[in-house]
């Protein structure tokens, strides 16, 4: 059995308690530290490489528009995956292969127009499903 004792600071007085009760009182404390220097150890920042002597050359694209499109391209394509199968099927066709309206008319046996009003009406949903 140790005989340490324990204290905890409160209002500016030292309180005895026992180690249970001092261990429960800094727990929160040692987790918020715990967590800050993980994350200061993770943490790279763009003026520590410059400091460090790295070259990152000025039309290269920076780590921020790397994370900044990946962000991006993650919203979208779960905005995609909420489109219904047709949807889904027009946007791919007209915007991944490249198809034009007017093949993709042909293909589906319905007018040039009823294709392009399709795919207003599906980019408006986009729109809305990006924004929301």
């Amino acid at each position: 059995m140790s005989k340490t004792s324990f204290y905890i600071q409160i209002r500016g007085k030292r309180i005895p308690v026992s180690e249970e009760v001092y261990r429960a009182f800094k727990r929160p404390a040692w987790v918020e530290r715990k967590r800050r220097m993980v994350r200061a150890d993770r943490e790279l920042s763009f003026e520590v490489f410059v400091e460090d002597g790295f070259d990152i050359p000025a039309d290269d694209p920076l780590v921020e528009e790397i994370v900044t499109d990946r962000l991006q391209l993650d919203m979208l394509m779960s905005a995609l995956n909420r489109l219904t199968a047709d949807e889904r099927n027009l946007i791919d066709a007209l915007f991944f292969k490249g198809k034009s309206e007017r093949e993709v008319a042909s293909e589906s046996g319905i007018s040039q127009q009823a294709v392009h009003k399709k795919k207003r009406r599906i980019l408006e949903k986009l729109k809305r499903l990006l924004v929301s």
